[in-house]
């Protein structure tokens, strides 16, 4: 048997769920029958231990009980403000004890790591997927590494390959390196670049913390601009999901859809409308989650939810297939809508970046590690 207690706090927030008739709790159970699509519901920067959290988790249940996905795809951040910080059970507290009340979120959760999560160490996070806690309590949290695939499949044979990445490992730190080790983002390069290169599936689809394009705060993540996006464009890879802005974005261009889902409990701030010209499709700065919806070879869907689970926004996503790109083709960034720089001084905590110093005019570079939101 599963029995939760909620934290104190969430009491009045998550009464209706503990407390409704039966007929309602009926509702809420996962659907058995099979799916003619591939759904998948995608939060990010979620746990953040309020009301907002609280009322994004009734609002994805209810989506859940609806749309039977095969997988919660979580995006990182998912305790505030220093992920697990060295206790297992932080990951009980604030994820299970939140959601697992919900019968229908009683369902795979894919999980990667963001900043917040290695701001203390993340490996307590993965380790989470093995311990005694997530099996007592179904299993639900599946972080089997900090890179990894999943393959989705549907009634007919229809198939999706979600490529899950470590953005922190990505981007380089001393947090990730200390526990990893420095080979580690080479590591994860090679293995997701020779994945894909060899996935079979319908469609494939990619899924980190970080942002390519966003008008939110944060804005591009120059590294993943340079090195991510011209490998996904080449390997067939026609959407990218993100988090780390606290906003419901999807912006398109050339071909590719970036979709970001970051309000699954964190508030938006600030922008930085880094974009490229004429991309943005539809920013939405309120709380909720997003829909992936796959059920054919040719086009997919993405939906925005509000907080409560009402449709905000869709947008369709046409499959592409490999190319062959040339090697000897620079990259090369397009014009942004925000004429700022993509290099911030608010990148993110523990990402160490090379910048110039105001000691160091000459052309001297030195590393420094920032703290980010």
């Amino acid at each position: 048997s599963f029995s939760l207690r909620w934290p104190k706090q969430f009491e009045l927030f998550f009464s209706d769920a503990v407390a409704m008739p039966k007929t309602w709790r009926t509702l809420m159970l996962p659907l058995v029958a099979a799916q003619q699509c591939v759904e998948l519901l995608i939060i990010g920067d979620y746990g953040t231990r309020d009301g907002n959290q609280a009322a994004v988790a009734n609002g994805l249940a209810q989506l859940a009980a609806q749309k039977a996905p095969q997988a919660v795809a979580a995006i990182g951040d998912n305790v505030y403000p220093d992920g697990a910080a060295y206790d297992p059970e932080t990951i009980t507290r604030w994820w299970g004890k939140v959601y697992l009340g919900f019968e229908s979120l009683r369902r795979p959760w894919h999980v990667i790591t963001g900043n917040h999560d290695w701001w203390t160490d993340a490996l307590v996070e993965r380790a989470y997927t093995g311990s005694d806690s997530n099996r007592n309590s179904g299993g639900y949290w599946q972080m089997p590494h900090f890179w990894y695939k999943k393959t989705y499949t549907a009634q007919g044979g229809l198939s999706v390959d979600a490529f899950y990445i470590d953005t922190m490992v990505w981007k380089g730190g001393t947090l990730t390196e200390k526990h990893l080790g420095p080979q580690a983002r080479e590591e994860q390069k090679q293995w997701l670049f020779r994945e894909l290169a060899n996935s079979q599936a319908d469609w494939r689809g990619g899924l980190g913390h970080h942002t390519i394009y966003s008008a939110g705060m944060h804005g591009v993540t120059e590294v993943l601009l340079r090195e991510l996006d011209p490998k996904l464009r080449e390997l067939g890879v026609p959407v990218y999901f993100a988090g780390h802005d606290h906003s419901k974005q999807v912006i398109y261009w050339e071909g590719m859809s970036y979709v970001i889902s970051g309000a699954g409990g964190a508030s938006a701030r600030g922008s930085s409308n880094q974009y490229p010209q004429g991309s943005m499709q539809h920013f939405i700065p309120d709380h909720g989650f997003v829909g992936l919806s796959v059920c054919n070879k040719q086009e997919a869907l993405v939906t925005l939810y509000a907080k409560g689970g009402e449709v905000q926004a869709t947008w369709p996503i046409k499959n592409t297939p490999k190319k062959q790109r040339s090697m000897r083709v620079p990259w090369k960034q397009p014009t942004l809508q925000s004429k700022s720089a993509i290099f911030r001084a608010a990148a993110c905590h523990d990402v160490e970046l090379k910048g110039m110093d105001s000691k160091s005019r000459g052309g001297g570079l030195h590393r420094r590690a920032y703290r980010g939101m």
